[in-house]
């Protein structure tokens, strides 16, 4: 089975608060892979696409829990390139958040680097218009046994 590590920044803020001013979400997700697909491309040596689906637990600093999942797609040559993932988290008190993050990887020896944008598709209430960043480090290859991790920082503008 791929495992997937996903660690965001810990915040005092939950998503469970209501929103009276601007506010910067940071959380921790802990995924795991339930499915990995791959292709090579043929035009150039390394060069792979991939899908693949995370599914995992949400916790914040509060001890405010849900689950959270994602669909992923890359394009790379040698492991470094572009990815797009579609995330959903959902809360133990019915919040619910919506997300894409784009972003390019780039390869440091055996772990790949990654860095994008957070962009908010949508949401139970409050995270309409709200935008944000990605870093993180996956170990190489993508395929089985793969770690990752993300810090994640939403900022939700009233």
């Amino acid at each position: 089975m791929l495992r997937t590590l996903i660690i965001g920044a810990v915040s005092a803020l939950t998503l469970s608060t209501a929103a009276r001013a601007d506010e910067t979400v940071k959380f921790r997700s802990i995924l795991h892979a339930t499915s990995v697909q791959s292709q090579d491309v043929g035009d150039v040596d390394g060069h792979t696409m991939s899908l693949s689906r995370y599914s995992g637990l949400t916790s914040f600093p509060d001890g405010t829990t849900g689950t959270g999942y994602f669909v992923a797609t890359t394009d790379y040559i040698k492991g470094a390139g572009t990815f797009s993932v579609y995330n959903n988290l959902t809360l133990s008190d019915g919040s619910v958040l919506w997300y894409k993050g784009t972003g390019t990887t780039t390869m440091d020896g055996t772990t790949s680097r990654f860095q994008g944008t957070v962009i908010v598709l949508g949401g139970k209430g409050r995270y309409e218009g709200a935008n944000g960043t990605l870093t993180g480090a996956r170990t190489v290859p993508l395929a089985l046994g793969a770690d990752l991790y993300n810090d994640l920082v939403i900022n939700i503008k009233k």
